[in-house]
């Protein structure tokens, strides 16, 4: 606040620790005056100190660690995303992103589709490139339907030089959890949810747990098919645990 400063209608300043709001044009009247300001922020410290820098790119405005001013600054998230993919052929990887900031990574895939009736596969990444030894096991659940009745789906595989993303080529979506994959002591799991549309004649459904059966850290995943990777489209986020 300055007093020799002709302020309008909603101007605010800075007063003795608080923010103040100017409720009509006034000079010379300080915001202790009801008759010309009302209170904005009982106590705000910093909300109108020249003292409070503008801060980075990226930042937000938070409340320092003694709660008792605004300050600028990083916010901590525990859901964070890191990288997307969209594709139209070929491979699809992320890799390079686990690290030790998060325990546990999303994949969301939002399309994924194969050509013909060919499944999505998954493989874990070891230095950067695909690992196609065969550790991959593989168990999985659903259901289907189409206008005849339902089915059930059921299938597994063992030792495989692959995972199974998603069973069906037809357009589909699903997300896929990896747990620990920085961890040295044991296999790494990959649990996925899928679903798809086939062609306007028939739903599935499907649950799908992947092992890689190795204790070695892995550095990423990468999307392939039986077929041909027509469209995929996907979103990583880590998340702290």
């Amino acid at each position: 606040y300055a007093g020799g400063t002709a302020y309008v209608a909603n101007d605010v300043v800075y007063y003795n620790g608080s923010a103040y709001i100017a409720k009509t044009s006034t000079t010379g009247n300080l915001p202790t005056s009801t008759a010309h300001w009302n209170t904005f922020a009982t106590g705000s410290g910093g909300i109108w100190n020249a003292g409070l820098s503008l801060g980075s790119a990226g930042q937000a405005v938070k409340v320092n660690s003694a709660g008792n001013a605004l300050e600028f600054g990083t916010i901590s998230s525990d859901y964070v995303k890191l990288a997307s993919v969209d594709s139209t052929s070929g491979e699809v990887s992320f890799d390079g992103f686990f690290t030790s900031d998060y325990k546990v990574y999303d994949v969301i895939a939002h399309q994924c589709m194969s050509s013909g009736t060919n499944w999505c596969k998954i493989f874990v990444n070891s230095g950067g490139s695909k690992v196609t030894a065969s550790n991959y096991r593989v168990v999985a659940g659903g259901a289907s339907r189409d206008s005849g009745a339902d089915s059930t789906i059921k299938y597994s595989k063992w030792n495989e030089a692959y995972g199974i993303a998603h069973y069906w080529g037809g357009p589909g979506r699903f997300s896929a959890r990896i747990f620990d994959p920085l961890d040295t002591t044991r296999e790494k799991f990959i649990h996925i949810s899928a679903n798809s549309y086939q062609s306007d004649t028939k739903i599935w459904q499907e649950s799908i747990v992947n092992v890689y059966h190795s204790d070695a850290a892995i550095s990423g995943v990468t999307f392939g098919s039986s077929g041909t990777l027509e469209v995929f489209q996907a979103d990583l986020y880590g998340i702290k645990t």
